[in-house]
């Protein structure tokens, strides 16, 4: 699947990190300060499905960022480059 340049935004900040897929859904967020968001598509939920495959609500570690690549490219064949963000190892 080829990827899109703009599939994967890093705030200014480098705090935030969100996914995007080919549908133009947001799919995933992961925040240094709120933790991470895997979500299906819009297109998904619209037939029906959940929104949330994986989401946390706590300030991640590193353990959860390289988590959180995984499933972006398990669930969205979306590379999200371990090195977009700096996260102390735990």
């Amino acid at each position: 699947m080829d990827q899109h340049p703009d599939q994967v935004q890093v705030s200014q900040d480098g705090q935030t990190v969100w996914v995007h897929s080919a549908d133009g859904s947001t799919v995933g967020r992961f925040s240094k300060r709120f933790g991470l968001d895997v979500h299906r598509t819009v297109t998904e939920q619209l037939q029906g499905a959940s929104q949330c495959l994986h989401c946390t609500h706590e300030p991640p570690g590193h353990a959860e960022w390289l988590l959180f690549c995984s499933l972006m490219r398990e669930h969205f064949g979306i590379h999200v480059d371990v090195g977009l963000l700096t996260m102390a190892p735990a």
